[in-house]
């Protein structure tokens, strides 16, 4: 049985867990809150950062390295393509997913204060009661840093969200009128790039603009029934009930 050490509302681990599921891998789920980083991931996992996966006592860091890790250990359905091109596009869009819309997603989710009030206590609801008390203060300027040192959270709002558009739009152009990003399966890509969007989505801001593009709008409930627990994956095989 494979251990997921993970903090639920987090993007990345959400990635891993609807590859999981695509696979048909059984897991188990170890949630670590916030407060719980240096205590309990450093010691398994010296890079201290979630998601990662213990296997017969091995530990693999990385939400693209555990997504590797599963490619080779668990190669059906396939979700990284042999053919070149294809391959290097999805390296292309996880890429892209991981290192670019993930700090819009935090940007929307955890410094706007209409967001913040529903997401912050979604971020420590694993926590002490003093921890959950302190968050809704604490956290936004804490997360606000974060992006801010990316530079996504230097921008101006208009900007921020034009940037959103141009993104979503850009997914439009990708997949024309495809029904997956990369050729005629459910790939990396798929859920790389739908982990991060859920997340936009799910602020009022991003579920506007995803809204208003019914083509990315049907494409994410695609991944979203391919990659649940228990569901088949159209094009790549069935999913794991969790």
């Amino acid at each position: 049985m494979l251990t997921l050490y993970q903090f639920e509302i987090s993007p990345f681990c959400d990635k891993i867990r609807r590859i999981l599921n695509v696979k048909r891998v059984p897991y188990a789920i170890e949630e670590v809150p916030p407060t719980k980083t240096l205590s309990v991931v450093r010691k398994l996992n010296p890079a201290g950062k979630l998601p990662f996966l213990v296997a017969d006592g091995a530990v693999v860091a990385d939400s693209t390295d555990i997504a590797y890790w599963l490619e080779a250990h668990h190669p059906e359905p396939r979700l990284v393509p042999e053919d070149p091109r294809e391959r290097g596009l999805c390296h292309v869009l996880e890429d892209w997913a991981d290192e670019s819309l993930y700090f819009y997603e935090m940007r929307l989710r955890f410094t706007l204060p209409n967001n913040a009030r529903r997401f912050i206590p979604e971020l420590v609801k694993y926590e002490g009661s003093l921890v959950r008390t302190i968050a809704p203060y604490a956290m936004p300027f804490v997360l606000k840093s974060q992006v801010s040192s990316q530079g996504v959270g230097k921008r101006p709002l208009d900007v921020v969200l034009r940037d959103v558009e141009r993104h979503v739009d850009a997914l439009a152009g990708i997949l024309g009128d495809g029904a997956w990003l990369v050729g005629d399966r459910l790939t990396i890509a798929d859920v790389s790039v739908f982990a991060q969007l859920f997340c936009i989505r799910a602020s009022d801001e991003g579920g506007r603009i995803v809204a208003a593009r019914p083509a990315v709008a049907a494409w994410m409930e695609r991944v979203d029934r391919a990659t649940a627990p228990g569901a088949a994956a159209a094009g790549a095989g069935s999913g794991m009930m969790q």
